[in-house]
């Protein structure tokens, strides 16, 4: 891990400390850094603000978990871990999006969840070739997916994420293969 990743995971580290004794809209950029031993100024150095420390811990938590996994024929294990990260994290990431301001984290949640999905689909066309026809059904059934499949893990968390990760990962599956 490099230096600036070091010190991000330290201050994410201390934030994520702090959101198990405070609401995330008490915990000032002030009360991160003085458990870290780092200047005020520092986390500037590697975040906007707040929230965009808190998009950082997510992608880099879930980059970091499934990034070697990201081919199509690994997309149930990619989703698998997602679930399972998630129901990890529950209590943080219920507070995250319990919290109205952070209406921005839900915008970036979509788009990370749809990259993802955008990914393992290029993958797919690599070996599957499509027609210039098609494309606007693939670029459309991406963004069903993907808007879809982030408000169900958004309400997931919500509701404590229940049923578990490993029954909600068969449940999704069986959605995903079942034909009407």
């Amino acid at each position: 891990m490099n230096q600036q990743n070091t010190t991000k995971k330290i201050i994410s580290c201390s934030f994520k400390n702090l959101s198990n004794k405070k609401e995330m809209d008490k915990i000032s950029i002030t009360d991160i850094m003085d458990q870290t031993d780092y200047r005020r100024q520092t986390f500037y150095d590697h975040f906007d603000d707040k929230y965009d420390l808190i998009t950082w811990i997510f992608s880099y938590d879930v980059t970091d978990l499934i990034q070697h996994l990201m081919k199509w024929q690994n997309w149930e294990e990619v989703l698998f871990h997602l679930l399972n990260y998630l129901e990890e994290n529950r209590v943080y990431y219920k507070k995250i999006i319990s919290t109205i301001k952070l209406d921005s984290f839900k915008d970036y949640f979509i788009y990370y969840i749809k990259k993802s999905i955008q990914s393992l689909a290029d993958d797919y066309l690599q070996t599957h070739p499509i027609s210039d026809g098609n494309s606007v059904l693939i670029k459309t059934k991406i963004d069903f997916c993907a808007y879809g499949l982030s408000e169900m893990l958004y309400h997931w968390v919500l509701e404590d994420c229940d049923p578990t990760a490993t029954d909600y990962h068969e449940l999704l599956i069986t959605v995903i293969y079942f034909k009407i």
